[in-house]
């Protein structure tokens, strides 16, 4: 364990101390999402593509969602964005990749399990998706989407480094019509390709469960890697006061 991990560890504590409130929101919300996804699950024969948009807004936003008050993205100064804890590791003496290797690991911790616990109730409960997939098919499933939260959803947290909203204010624009595209094909995707989203990984874990596990998890190292770097960065390039 190298030093720089073990320091991010200590610095996460106090966090983990005032988030046992979110957790328990997070426990709640992934706890109703398993019973909405089963009926989702029951409906994909009609082509439900409300499966598909919900679990990707999960994956990649969820975790964001249940953060306590203090520690959500918020005004800093003028027109800076930041999250304040964040802004406070700035003030202590240790590198700029240690406050951003804290992030991603408070934010693993506020994902990672719940969504975890959420597919393994959603084997458990329903009926139709055991019937879908076996053990080994769906145990790849899980990785796909586990790993997807990991490279897709760090992208939500990189908000915390933060943002100038007024300078940014064409790119948030440009990142309006993008999600609005993106939802558009998801809706009009099954009609297209034959199948969704879910769908698509459902296939790619059955048809090819080690290979679809084995990438999944390269890219969630990937994501890791760049997504950490890629805050550091900003962090170097915004002006704070």
């Amino acid at each position: 364990m190298s030093d720089d991990f073990k320091l991010a560890l200590q610095l996460s504590k106090p966090e983990l101390k005032v988030s046992w409130s979110s957790y328990i929101g997070q426990y709640l919300l992934y706890s109703l999402f398993t019973f909405l996804f089963i009926q989702g699950f029951n409906a994909q024969e009609s082509r439900f593509v409300g499966l598909d948009l919900f679990f990707l807004i999960l994956f990649v936003y969820g975790p964001i969602w249940s953060r306590v008050k203090g520690l959500q993205f918020q005004q800093i100064s003028g027109n800076i964005w930041a999250s304040p804890t964040l802004i406070m590791g700035l003030h202590l003496p240790v590198k700029k990749q240690v406050i951003v290797l804290k992030s991603i690991i408070l934010y693993l911790i506020g994902s990672f399990p719940f969504q975890l616990y959420m597919l393994i109730m959603l084997y458990l409960i329903s009926p139709k998706v055991r019937g879908i997939m076996e053990l080994d098919a769906y145990v790849s499933f899980v990785i796909i989407w586990l790993s997807f939260g990991i490279y897709a959803g760090l992208s939500a947290l990189s908000a915390d480094v933060g943002s100038n909203m007024k300078r940014n204010s064409l790119s948030f624009i440009l990142s309006l019509l993008l999600i609005a595209v993106i939802i558009a094909f998801i809706f009009f995707m099954p009609f297209f390709v034959t199948y969704g989203v879910v769908e698509w990984t459902i296939i790619l874990a059955k048809k090819w469960s080690m290979a679809s596990a084995i990438l999944s998890i390269i890219f969630a190292i990937i994501g890791i890697h760049y997504w950490k770097n890629k805050m550091v960065k900003l962090m170097k390039n915004t002006d704070y006061l």
